[in-house]
């Protein structure tokens, strides 16, 4: 069984570490459900998870667009080549759903997902990475929670030790 494991960061170039770190274990069809309140920074999270990946271009918050997509350069052989980035924060059961049936299909084509607001779809998209991010003490301070849902991700424990490295860990981090 594999703990949640939790570690704040203090600047936009420590949560860009984080991230690239992550990227070296993504693998296609891997789910990244992002929690957090408003302005918490999952949007900067895909972003600098984008930029890790290889993406050309602005990875930008898919708010009102609802889903963003954008070609990978893999950084291994056999990573994902494509990133959708949505956000369930404003549609409505409607639009869930349809937006549910485009992330299942890409997911089953091998592409990284990455929701924000995702907790009226992820049970349909288990398994995987919760990453929770709060706000802490400090003008760029975050503190970031990734959990696995169901348990047993194999890297889950040396990303820790890499994140470990970057930031502060702990649950008072």
């Amino acid at each position: 069984m594999t703990d949640p494991f939790t570690v704040r960061v203090d600047s936009l170039q420590e949560t860009a570490l984080l991230a690239a770190a992550l990227s070296l274990h993504v693998c296609p069809g891997m789910v990244i459900c992002l929690e957090g309140q408003l302005g918490a920074g999952k949007t900067a999270f895909v972003s600098a998870l984008g930029d890790a990946l290889g993406v050309d271009a602005e990875v930008r918050s898919p708010t009102f667009t609802l889903e963003n997509r954008y070609p990978l350069r893999p950084v291994a052989a056999g990573g994902p080549e494509l990133l959708v980035h949505s956000d369930l924060y404003r549609p409505g059961e409607d639009a869930r759903r349809d937006l549910l049936l485009s992330l299942l299909e890409a997911r089953d084509e091998g592409a990284l997902i990455a929701i924000e607001w995702a907790d009226p779809v992820k049970d349909w998209l288990t398994p995987y990475l919760l990453l929770t991010i709060e706000l802490a003490e400090g003008t760029q301070a975050r503190r970031f929670t990734l959990d696995t849902v169901p348990d047993g991700w194999p890297a889950m424990q040396e990303l820790a030790r890499a994140w470990s490295a970057i930031g502060d860990e702990g649950e008072d981090a």
